[in-house]
C-alpha cells in the first residue's frame, strides 16, 4: 500500500460494516501500524544518506587537499611522498566508496540522470585513475572493436568499471590485464591467480577476499559491482580458472554500439 493509501485505511477502518469481525479489525490495525512504521524507516533512512552526504565528504576534502599541499614540500624524502600517495589513493577509494553507496541508497534512479553514454571513454578515464595502484607494473591492454553507448549515468557506469579494473589489478601478480569491448558488452580479462569453481559465486559477497594474501581492498567493491548490475540489469558472467586467470563479461542489452577498425591500447 502507498501512504496515501495507508492513511485512507485510517480514516475508514471507524466505517467498517457492523457485522466485521474483530479479527479483522485487529489486522486491519497491525496492518496500518506496519505502515506507519515502514514510513518511518524510510524517513530515517532518506535523512542518514542526506546527512552522510554531507558528513563523509568535508573530512575527506580536507584531507585531500592537506596531502596536495604537503606533496609541494621539496623537502620530504622519497619514502614520505610514498606514504603520501597512499594516503592520497586511501581518499579516492573512500570517496569513490561513498559515492557508490549513496547511489545505490537512492530510491529513484532519476535523480542520477541518463544520457547515452560512451563506454568507451569511461574505460578510458578508469585506466587512467587504475594505473595509481599498477605498482607491479602490468600490461593493461585496452582492445575497441566497437564504439559502445549505453543509456546510462557516467557516474554509476565509473564506479562499475572502475572497481572492476582495481580488482583485476589487485588480484594479478604478474602478466597483463586486458579489457575489450564488444558489440553489446565489456570483457575484462586478467591473468591472475584465478578463483575455484566452488567459490565464484561467492566474490560478489560482502568482504569476500579469497585467500589472495597480498589483497588489501576492503572486499566491497564486487558487490557493489554486482549491486549495479542487478539494478539496472546489466548481467555479468564470470570465468575463472586457478592458475589462469578470471575472465568478467558485462552485458549491455539496451546499448548502441559501431563497428570500427580495431585499436589497442597497451599501457604499464
Amino acid at each position: 500500500q502507498s501512504r496515501r493509501q495507508r492513511q485512507m485505511c485510517i480514516r475508514d477502518r471507524d466505517n467498517f460494516p457492523y457485522d466485521a469481525d474483530d479479527d479483522i479489525r485487529v489486522l486491519s490495525d497491525a496492518i496500518v501500524n506496519l505502515g506507519e512504521r515502514l514510513d518511518a524507516f524510510i524517513a530515517r533512512e532518506h535523512n542518514f544518506t542526506r546527512d552522510a552526504s554531507h558528513e563523509l565528504r568535508s573530512p575527506l576534502t580536507v584531507m585531500s587537499i592537506a596531502v596536495d599541499m604537503l606533496s609541494a614540500d621539496e623537502t620530504l624524502s622519497d619514502s614520505a611522498l610514498t606514504t603520501l600517495a597512499r594516503i592520497r589513493r586511501a581518499i579516492a577509494d573512500m570517496e569513490e566508496l561513498t559515492e557508490a553507496f549513496l547511489l545505490l541508497a537512492r530510491e529513484s534512479d532519476q535523480a542520477l540522470g541518463t544520457e547515452l553514454v560512451s563506454v568507451n571513454d569511461v574505460i578510458a578515464d578508469e585506466i587512467d585513475r587504475a594505473q595509481l595502484l599498477n605498482n607491479k607494473q602490468l600490461n593493461i591492454n585496452f582492445l575497441q572493436s566497437y564504439i559502445l553507448n549505453v543509456p546510462a549515468s557516467e557516474k554509476v557506469l565509473g564506479i562499475l568499471f572502475g572497481n572492476l579494473i582495481r580488482n583485476a589489478l589487485l588480484y594479478t601478480d604478474q602478466g597483463s590485464v586486458e579489457i575489450s569491448i564488444e558489440q553489446s558488452s565489456v570483457v575484462i580479462k586478467d591473468s591472475g591467480k584465478g578463483i575455484p569453481q566452488k567459490h565464484v559465486d561467492d566474490i560478489f559477497k560482502p568482504y569476500y577476499r579469497g585467500d589472495h594474501t597480498m589483497a588489501n581492498g576492503h572486499g566491497v567493491g564486487l558487490t557493489i559491482v554486482k549491486r549495479l548490475s542487478d539494478r539496472f540489469h546489466w548481467p555479468i558472467g564470470i570465468n575463472s580458472k586457478p592458475g589462469v586467470g578470471t575472465v568478467i563479461d558485462v552485458q549491455f542489452p539496451e546499448s548502441e554500439s559501431r563497428l570500427i577498425e580495431s585499436a589497442v591500447s597497451s599501457r604499464t
